[in-house]
């Protein structure tokens, strides 16, 4: 049989290149224009990336630019090859699922997941880390929240054939999300399998993640490279943003209301013509991650004004959710509850008592 040695750099590019073309053609038109490429990776060909060279200390990472969702299936058909030195080659790569677009955590025994919260990881490590509980063999591992330490894996360690030989290896991942069931297979054969909700276990209920690739050597390397055969997702719509004037209010520190904000009287549920209104929002802070934003809560003057408090800072609370959901960190984010002190309308007619059920926002940039 032949290796990736034996077969010319130019024809292997081309024959894995045509088999993508005609697998994606009918899931995911993609390339590499598709992906955010950094550090130490390099691209081989329309679908092809070496993540490292066979030298100490590098870290490469691939992320794709669009968020996918979990609460539908995909599939991922993959080919990789993890080195030629088997003795002493390291360390391996972990498939990482997200929140945050391009994160990369720490290398080398890291593999680039090491200190990602929230996140799921889909490990293939070459190297033995007995003080994190590794195999001597090569091994996968689900990993979760950034621990490389076995002792919090979801599912595994499992141990694997040798896949540093300097072989193409067909590796194919499948998220079924009606069952909830989370397989690999190496070469046609499955090796591990995880029952459990991702999304309510592992992302607080938020569907949408970005995913990457993320490989790493230490003091001991391997060259590592990945080709991608068939992708299979449901992507997120492109999101709509606020209009230039509108950004550029909101980033000068402008108190604003959010248009399309609205509760029911007396409820903290938000209606679902709220939802598009948030995502720019989300957008904007995800554009502008040095800036910080205070959420405020308003109400009508129905009830008391106790209950009114409460409810308004438990209605801003809502809206920080939200983002803390689609991955704002919480330490961006201020809630306050200011009742019913501020109407902006008269609170003796109903179309006047639901503008002042409202939320307000001002975002602004820390001094250093």
């Amino acid at each position: 049989m032949k290796t990736i040695r034996d077969i010319p750099v130019f024809w292997l590019i081309a024959l894995l290149a045509s088999i993508a073309s005609q697998a994606i053609a009918q899931a995911q038109s993609l390339n590499v224009n598709d992906f955010v490429l950094s550090g130490d990776t390099r691209q081989l060909g329309d679908r092809c990336f070496r993540l490292t060279e066979a030298v100490d200390w590098a870290s490469g990472s691939i992320w794709y630019k669009a968020p996918i969702r979990l609460d539908a299936s995909f599939e991922m058909q993959l080919h990789l090859m993890l080195g030629c030195d088997d003795r002493t080659g390291a360390d391996g790569m972990v498939f990482v699922f997200s929140p945050y677009a391009l994160v990369t955590g720490r290398p080398g025994e890291g593999m680039g997941f090491s200190g990602l919260y929230p996140s799921l990881g889909i490990e293939i490590d070459t190297w033995e880390n007995e003080h994190l509980s590794d195999p001597p063999q090569d091994h996968v591992a689900i990993l979760q929240h950034g621990y490389v330490d076995h002792l919090f894996n979801l599912e595994g360690p499992v141990v694997i054939k040798n896949v540093e030989d300097c072989q193409l290896h067909d590796f194919d991942i499948r998220w079924d999300e009606p069952n909830k069931i989370l397989s690999l297979h190496l070469d046609g054969a499955r090796i591990i399998t995880y029952h459990g909700d991702l999304v309510k276990e592992l992302f607080g209920g938020n569907p949408v993640v970005y995913w990457g690739v993320t490989a790493a050597t230490g003091k001991f390397n391997n060259r590592q490279e990945i080709c991608f055969e068939k992708l299979e997702f449901s992507t997120v719509a492109t999101p709509t943003v606020f209009t230039p004037a509108e950004a550029r209010a909101l980033l000068g520190g402008k108190l604003s209301t959010l248009a399309h904000i609205s509760y029911q009287s007396g409820s903290t549920k938000l209606l679902p013509e709220s939802e598009q209104e948030l995502n720019k929002l989300v957008q904007l802070m995800r554009m502008n991650p040095s800036h910080k934003i205070i959420i405020q809560g308003h109400t009508d003057n129905q009830g008391s004004s106790q209950v009114n408090q409460k409810l308004s800072e438990q209605r801003a609370q809502t809206i920080a959710d939200f983002l803390i959901a689609r991955g704002i960190r919480p330490d961006r984010i201020q809630v306050q509850g200011l009742g019913e002190d501020f109407p902006e309308h008269s609170n003796d007619t109903p179309s006047g008592r639901l503008k002042n059920r409202r939320i307000m926002v001002q975002l602004y940039k820390p001094k250093a």
